[in-house]
């Protein structure tokens, strides 16, 4: 098995992972990461590990990152009266679920481009359980306890007012990825020369993934990428699903597919691109009047709000030239989106947007009612001391409104990719990038290939150029 060429980055091969890895070790040094961002530091390393073809390190930091991950979002939902008394900022960085996911879609990358083909799918398969756990735990998350309950009422009323959507009890639509079932079938397929993948497996996944893939179409507007026609067929004929096979035939009609047998004697190449980056968040105030004491105060508060991100990268080209056989066609690849992590993320934030509105204009009603009785009473009484005892301790101590605004910038904004199968032996590789402006930038590397499965990762193509000079 030949190694993973990877680690060439980008338009014009720019050291996309090693700039990365330079400019998060100058933040370390200047603590911007501080003990509440730690993974964050764990995504950013991962991925610019990743990118830069430090696989074993990225895996290594991945590994980590995902058990910080689990440990802080399980432990999210154990406290619910400190979700109330602290805002998100206020607390160490637990992610939102894609963000979570994707630590493990790039880190079954990492095992793959080492050859390690169980642990890839190992990874792979981790998504689903993760996600579906996600959504077993948000409805145990209940109303706001105590003395936040209180004043639950004003803040709906408040919000209803002003047109502010919101829903406690919003589940994820992300509930599975597409692409990471392609890619379990991919790695399955991968270790069948071994015998440690069956064909029955691979088919299941694939199979997930144009059901995922369905999904994908109402949620994200993606269309249903056409690299899976071939491997449904072939697995579904490889694993004796003769009916099935059957039914695939009529989706597919008169689509050509290489058989098991001749599969199993092909090299191949598995392509995947990251393409631009994805969205940051800023912060969006809200502030409603609330008549209090003959009076009317303020209530204020802050959510995060995505901004910016964006590709315009449209696929790529892959083309492969047999070395040493003039004359002697080249073959031809075209890469299709895989994840929009630009759609998936941005309907994420808004479920979890949709989660948290509703406890930050609780929070916030609540710190105005207290605010307004302390001096009250501090006018009565006249000292400020009597003002102190009296929100000592109390909502005064909660932090302050800043909204988290906190997110992993590393991730791409989408991810294609195209599976090429081609006779064993020595090629001329090259892959063209298409964009929305032309003819972007390409990469040339010569490659072997045996029989059995070959990774490439076309890691990083830049942001489109309004997108360059961004935060």
């Amino acid at each position: 098995m030949a190694a993973a060429p990877g680690g060439v980055i980008g338009e014009g091969k720019t050291p996309a992972g090693e700039k990365a890895l330079s400019e998060i070790e100058k933040a370390r040094k200047k603590n911007l990461y501080n003990s509440k961002d730690q993974l964050l530091l764990g995504m950013d390393l991962g991925m610019a590990s990743h990118v830069a073809a430090r696989y074993r390190t990225s895996e290594k930091v991945f590994r980590g990152a995902n058990r910080l991950g689990e440990d802080l979002f399980t432990k999210s939902f154990t406290n619910i009266l400190l979700a109330y008394q602290l805002n998100d900022y206020s607390l160490p960085y637990r992610g939102l679920p894609y963000e979570r996911v994707m630590i493990n879609l790039v880190n079954s990358l990492n095992y793959a481009a080492t050859g390690d083909w169980n642990g890839a799918l190992v990874e792979a398969r981790k998504i689903r359980r993760k996600l579906l756990s996600y959504n077993r735990m948000y409805p145990k998350a209940g109303g706001a306890p105590g003395r936040y309950a209180r004043y639950e009422g004003t803040a709906r009323e408040l919000l209803a007012r002003h047109h502010i959507a919101y829903n406690p009890s919003q589940l994820n639509h992300y509930t599975d990825d597409a692409f990471a079932r392609y890619l379990s079938g991919v790695f399955e397929e991968a270790q069948i020369a071994s015998g440690a993948g069956n064909y029955q497996s691979a088919y299941l996944s694939y199979l997930k993934a144009r059901r995922t893939y369905e999904k994908y179409a109402l949620l994200y507007n993606t269309p249903m990428p056409s690299f899976l026609g071939p491997a449904l067929l072939r697995t579904a004929e490889a694993a004796g699903r003769y009916h099935e096979l059957a039914h695939w035939k009529t989706v597919y009609p008169g689509l050509s597919y290489l058989r098991p047998s001749e599969y199993a004697r092909m090299g191949h190449i598995l392509f995947v691109g990251f393409n631009g980056k994805i969205f940051h968040l800023t912060q969006e105030r809200f502030a409603f009047p609330l008549p209090l004491a003959n009076t009317i105060s303020m209530v204020s508060f802050a959510v995060p709000k995505p901004e910016g991100g964006g590709t315009g990268v449209r696929n790529h080209e892959i083309l492969l030239t047999p070395v040493g056989s003039a004359g002697v066609p080249g073959i031809r690849a075209s890469s299709e989106l895989a994840d929009d992590l630009m759609a998936i993320g941005a309907t994420n934030f808004k479920d979890h947007l949709s989660r948290i509105i509703l406890r930050e204009a609780i929070r916030s009603t609540l710190k105005t009612v207290e605010q307004i009785g302390a001096q009250e009473m501090a006018q009565r009484e006249g000292t400020l001391a009597q003002l102190l005892t009296m929100v000592g301790g109390g909502i005064f101590a909660v932090a302050s409104d800043q909204a988290d605004i906190r997110s992993w910038r590393l991730l791409p904004a989408t991810i294609d990719a195209t599976t090429v199968d081609l006779p064993p032996g020595t090629y001329d590789l090259t892959v063209r990038t298409g964009t929305d402006f032309g003819p972007g930038g390409s990469l040339t590397q010569r490659v072997t290939v045996e029989a059995g499965q070959y990774l490439l990762v076309r890691t990083v193509n830049p942001p489109p150029p309004s997108e360059r000079s961004g935060n």
